[in-house]
């Protein structure tokens, strides 16, 4: 398959080809034309644009054996670090070109919650994070902080909140386990005992909104249609499937099925991702999530009692943590 027909299958319907060759080689809808017919070859650096920018293996396109895989991607730096051009560009972007295809689904195997949910209750995506930032990635601004929900910056809660109404334009298949609530839990659970929350208001807060989000994913997971909080399901909402397997933890693995067309999205170092097109790796991924799957139970829409039972196990975690019933190394006399 040529160059092009790879980059043609990676757009969505609505962008053209040759608009986007143009753009990406700086040169006229013409000349890109006369490339894309033949009529004028490729150099190599022009190849190597084109790969990079379209995520395509060279490798792949000359038909050559190897045993790398192309994977794109950045990772954050401490310096002239933008949080809202984060959202914008790495999260926000993404979501946005997987929605535009006509066609598209995305399988997600859990090991945290997805961030869409958190996004749905903004105050959760601003908890996640100011724990990246200051606890796991250590940023100097941060140092001093203490979680406040004051301090966060309108703009954040209402791109949160966009990145929320996109993701429900896709249709969603997730693969949980009861302990995909842990993580968020621990984190809540090590700023409580070292007093990293401004007041307990924001503690507090964070378990209602907790709750909140578990009970409208029981609501989204019984309904089998992705929608935002507050609103009601609607055959116009895109679909969701929700999977339990009790044997195994996902690691944050996306597959997003695009026109036919597979693409992997693989979380690395807690809040940066790469993203690979590789066809032979998607595929592996592909059929490892649908062997997963086919060792899982299905609570959405049907199952309703093995629904009820997940979902109040989750909330008996959240409970015992909200009430001090867990015992970490540092519980010795709590702040709150």
């Amino acid at each position: 398959m040529s160059l092009f027909q790879n980059i043609k299958l990676a757009l969505p319907a609505n962008l053209s080809l040759a608009d986007e060759i143009a753009d990406v080689l700086d040169v006229s809808i013409d000349s890109a034309y006369r490339r894309i017919r033949g009529e004028k070859q490729l150099s190599f650096e022009e190849i190597q644009k084109l790969s990079n920018h379209f995520h395509i293996s060279v490798d792949k396109i000359l038909n050559l054996k190897s045993d790398s895989i192309l994977f794109s991607g950045s990772h954050l730096q401490h310096t002239n670090f933008d949080f809202l051009k984060y959202l914008d560009d790495n999260i926000y972007k993404n979501v946005s070109y997987v929605a535009s295809f006509e066609q598209k689904e995305l399988i997600y195997f859990c090991k945290d919650l997805h961030l869409f949910y958190f996004c749905m209750f903004p105050e959760l995506a601003a908890f996640k994070f100011f724990v990246w930032m200051k606890t796991l990635l250590q940023y100097p601004a941060y140092a001093s902080e203490k979680f406040s929900l004051e301090k966060i910056e309108d703009s954040f809660f209402e791109k949160a909140k966009k990145i929320a109404a996109v993701s429900c334009q896709i249709p969603i298949t997730q693969i949980l386990n009861v302990e995909n609530i842990q993580i968020t839990l621990r984190q809540i659970e090590y700023y409580k005992d070292t007093g990293l929350f401004a007041s307990k208001s924001e503690l507090t807060l964070l378990y209602n909104k907790l709750e909140e989000m578990v009970s409208h994913m029981e609501n989204v997971c019984a309904a089998g249609r992705n929608y935002l909080p507050g609103e009601k399901p609607l055959l116009t909402h895109a679909p969701l499937k929700m999977y339990v397997n009790d044997f195994v933890l996902g690691d944050h693995s996306n597959v997003a099925i695009l026109n036919g067309r597979k693409m992997c999205f693989i979380n690395h170092n807690i809040i940066n991702f790469i993203s690979t097109q590789d066809e032979e790796f998607c595929n592996y991924s592909y059929h490892f999530m649908q062997n997963i799957i086919r060792k899982s139970t299905q609570i959405s829409e049907v199952g309703e009692r093995e629904r009820v039972v997940f979902f109040n196990m989750i909330r008996q975690r959240i409970d015992m943590y909200k009430h001090n019933e867990i015992k970490t190394l540092s519980k010795q006399t709590p702040y709150y």
